[in-house]
């Protein structure tokens, strides 16, 4: 079986590529926007006698995250799985997953709109404990000083005293790989593939400010 797997969430690409010889792994962070980026990693697998039309899964990082970079690598990668079969992996997961048999549970925050955080729980094990979600930087902070043996990644940690090294707070294509793998020997293949994109409306974080300010 050949799986490639990508995911775009942050800013940086990385993609995941294995057939029954070889396992390929890239990562990329550039300057430009993410459809030239990715382009740059595709031409390099090309490089390497990738040939798409071959692949029989596909692995898709579905965020939360940018949503522009959500977007190119979902829309590159349906491209490439039409009569094929499609995993998806929530981001923060593919983050938490730098952590996993950590012994702590592990809290995944990315920065979001300013004042605002996407975040999701996990334990050791990576099996979910709080959903991905979005919250103010604020009252986010209020419920971890609720919570015990933690720790926090991802590039929001810094709001929230974590100070791991960077590699930690991005994804990397062999836990990537790992998850895509996970999807697929428990055949949990999908038919329609949509951004994990949550978001407060304009209207609901006005009506926050309005209460914080009462409330201070």
């Amino acid at each position: 079986m050949k799986i490639l797997a990508l995911d775009t969430s942050t800013s940086k690409i990385v993609v995941y590529y294995r057939d029954s010889e070889k396992i390929i792994t890239q990562t990329y962070m550039g300057k430009d926007k993410h459809g030239r980026n990715l382009g740059v990693v595709m031409n390099n697998l090309k490089n390497l006698d990738i040939n798409f039309e071959d692949i029989d899964v596909v692995g898709i990082g579905i965020g939360p995250g940018s949503l522009t970079g959500l977007r190119v690598g979902i829309s590159f990668a349906l491209g490439l799985s039409i009569d094929k079969k499609i995993v998806v992996v929530p981001s923060t997961k593919l983050i938490a997953a730098n952590l996993m048999n950590s012994g702590k549970n592990i809290v995944v925050t990315r920065k979001a709109r300013q004042g605002y955080i996407y975040g999701a729980i996990y334990d050791e094990y990576l099996n979910t404990i709080v959903e991905p979600f979005v919250e103010s930087i604020e009252n986010f902070s209020k419920e971890l000083e609720k919570m015990e043996n933690f720790v926090v990644i991802g590039d929001g940690a810094e709001y929230f005293g974590g100070n791991l090294p960077e590699l930690y707070n991005y994804p990397e294509p062999s836990r990537l790989g790992y998850l895509a793998e996970k999807e697929v020997e428990l055949g949990n293949f999908i038919e329609k593939v949509e951004p994990l994109y949550i978001q407060k409306s304009i209207a609901e974080i006005n009506f926050e400010k309005k209460n914080q300010r009462k409330d201070g």
